[in-house]
């Protein structure tokens, strides 16, 4: 009975929004900086995979910084056609593979949720995007979402005073 409550809540008079962002794994110290900056306390990062327009495809000049195992390991297993051959190595930087292309399926990223009040939104949507913002395909997605309320388990406290 008690979700039943917490789903048929009337909308508080501030309206909250779940923020969630998709974005590199090499920004997430910047964007983490950047809302610490503007105060925003609350935030969740979760390891993702996934693929956008890119398909994931990558360059090598976007491999650039020192490949993670996960992406080390999608190289080693390419097949023919979808960038270096099998037996030969990634050298970042070599003109040479500059503009080879590696087609990793799914390319790691890193996930944030915030929970904010309407008003803060485009504050916070605003940082992340300064944050994250390369020009490069693969920068990322920011989705905003209602949200019907929320609830402190440790209290019970729902809606605004979830959120304090």
């Amino acid at each position: 009975m008690r979700s039943e409550a917490l789903v048929r809540q009337e909308e508080p008079e501030n309206c909250m929004k779940l923020i969630i962002a998709v974005l590199r794994e090499d920004r997430v110290e910047d964007t983490k900086a950047v809302l610490e900056t503007i105060g925003i306390k609350g935030v969740t990062f979760l390891y993702v995979t996934g693929r956008g327009q890119q398909k994931g495809r990558v360059s090598a000049r976007e491999l650039g910084a020192p490949l993670n195992r996960n992406m080390r390991m999608q190289l080693i297993g390419a097949r023919p056609g979808e960038g270096l051959p099998i037996d030969r190595t990634v050298d970042a930087g070599s003109p040479l593979y500059d503009d080879t292309e590696f087609s990793l399926g799914f390319l790691p990223k890193r996930m944030l949720i915030i929970v904010a009040y309407d008003e803060e939104v485009d504050r916070i949507v605003q940082s992340i995007v300064n944050a994250n913002q390369t020009g490069r395909h693969g920068d990322g997605r920011i989705f905003i979402c209602p949200m019907i309320s929320a609830l402190r388990v440790r209290t019970g406290e729902q809606g605004d005073k979830a959120l304090s």
